[in-house]
C-alpha cells in the first residue's frame, strides 16, 4: 500500500495492480514454510485487495527459479492480458508502455 501510495505521489506512475509470488519449496531457504501454506497465507492476505493478487506460478514450477524467470513470467501474463509490454524506461517503444 505504501509502495503504491509512494508511486502515485511521484506522478511518473500509475500502478495498475501488484502481485505476489510465492517461491518454490526447493528455493532452500531453512524453516520455510511450505508453498502450499505460503500460498494459502497470501491469498488470505489480500482476499479484501482490489488491486494486489496472488499468482501461484512460481509454486507449482518443477523447481525454484531464479528472479529474472519469474519476472519474465509476469511480463508475459501482463503482455497478453493487457495487449501492452513493459519496457525499461531506457528503451523506446512505440507499444504503450505500463510505467
Amino acid at each position: 500500500e505504501r509502495a503504491r501510495d509512494y508511486l502515485h505521489k511521484t506522478g511518473r506512475f500509475i500502478v495498475i495492480g501488484g502481485i505476489i509470488s510465492p517461491v518454490h519449496d526447493s528455493y532452500g531457504k531453512t524453516g520455510l514454510v511450505s508453498s502450499r501454506h505460503r500460498l494459502t497465507m497470501c491469498q488470505l492476505a489480500v482476499q479484501a485487495s482490489d488491486w494486489i493478487r496472488v499468482d501461484p506460478w512460481e509454486c507449482y514450477q518443477d523447481t525454484w527459479q531464479t528472479t529474472c524467470s519469474v519476472l519474465e513470467h509476469h511480463r508475459d501474463l501482463m503482455k497478453r492480458v493487457t495487449g501492452c509490454i513493459l519496457s525499461n524506461v531506457n528503451t523506446p517503444s512505440v507499444t504503450p508502455v505500463i510505467g
